[in-house]
């Protein structure tokens, strides 16, 4: 049974969940710093005291409950309708590295990230639209494993010339992809899971459904530690964010030609996505090198 609103009040309450918990992962990210500081420093007192590592755990609790709005969403509605509001938070996102990271974010980053939400809100209109036509899954999991490999081998790729280019910048969208990718995963997993056998529910209705839904949790947490090994390398949150969102609201549109029978891809759907890459282009992570020093 497709309920429209409730799946877009669930998506608008995660996006700002995961957008929040990013930030304050990214602010107390440094904690680790800390300890290595004290080491170093036989056992002085670590400047900041307990903030940080408090700041840290905080957000550490929200990405982890995140799995709830999926949850009761994905027997609603197609994955991709939960997923299209995402880029919504990431107005949150850019006002909070502002003002509270002290990031400067310059007018082509605006930009960017204006694109990507225009992007998603089109994507999301297309998906109210055609809602009631895509409440069936195909299961078509070979397929869709095979599309996955491919897409995990190039996003490897990726992160290595990455890394061995020293460019933060590159860096901060080589994880934000990866990790975005994995998170766009957790809820589609968890609607193949939830569906599969023709019976919709907050719990699957078979075995294999089980260990679908099962993996879906496996999947989140590998995305939630590739977003921490991004923000350990110091790569600036309101970039790896946006990268973050652009993959997690594009990929599910892909993984729906594949297992939903009556998707299709249109003219609004490829303006969606072309706005969408537009703006994590835009935001400055090609063309512009910042080399990491390294201590």
């Amino acid at each position: 049974m497709t309920n429209i609103p409730l799946v877009l009040l669930l998506g608008i309450i995660s996006t700002i969940q995961t957008h929040l918990a990013k930030a304050l992962e990214r602010q107390g990210i440094e904690v680790f710093d800390q300890i290595k500081a004290k080491l170093q420093r036989n056992g002085l007192p670590v400047e900041g005291g307990l903030k940080k590592p408090v700041i840290y755990t905080m957000g550490l609790i929200l990405n982890n409950t995140l799995f709830i709005w999926s949850t009761l969403a994905q027997p609603y509605g197609p994955p991709a309708l939960f997923s299209s509001v995402f880029g919504i938070g990431l107005v949150f996102l850019m006002v909070y590295a502002s003002t509270v990271l002290k990031e400067q974010i310059n007018r082509r980053e605006i930009a960017g990230a204006a694109a990507i939400i225009l992007g998603t809100l089109a994507i999301g209109y297309e998906n109210i639209t055609r809602a009631t036509t895509l409440d069936r899954f195909n299961m078509n999991l070979t397929s869709f494993f095979l599309a996955l490999s491919a897409w995990l081998t190039f996003s490897i790729v990726f992160i290595v010339i990455a890394n061995r280019s020293r460019d933060l910048r590159l860096i901060a969208v080589a994880f934000g992809l990866l990790s975005g990718g994995l998170g766009s995963l957790d809820p589609f997993l968890k609607g193949v899971g939830q569906n599969y056998g023709g019976q919709s529910g907050i719990l699957p209705s078979n075995v294999l459904g089980g260990v679908i839904f099962a993996s879906s949790f496996v999947i989140g947490f590998l995305a939630f530690l590739v977003t921490q090994i991004g923000f350990a390398k110091k790569v600036r949150a309101s970039l790896l964010v946006p990268a973050y969102n652009a993959a997690f609201i594009a990929l599910p549109v892909f993984w729906q030609l594949i297992l939903l029978p009556d998707y299709h891809l249109t003219w609004l759907t490829l303006a969606s996505l072309g706005l969408i890459l537009y703006g994590v282009s835009a935001i400055g992570a090609v063309g512009r090198r910042h080399r990491h020093t390294g201590t």
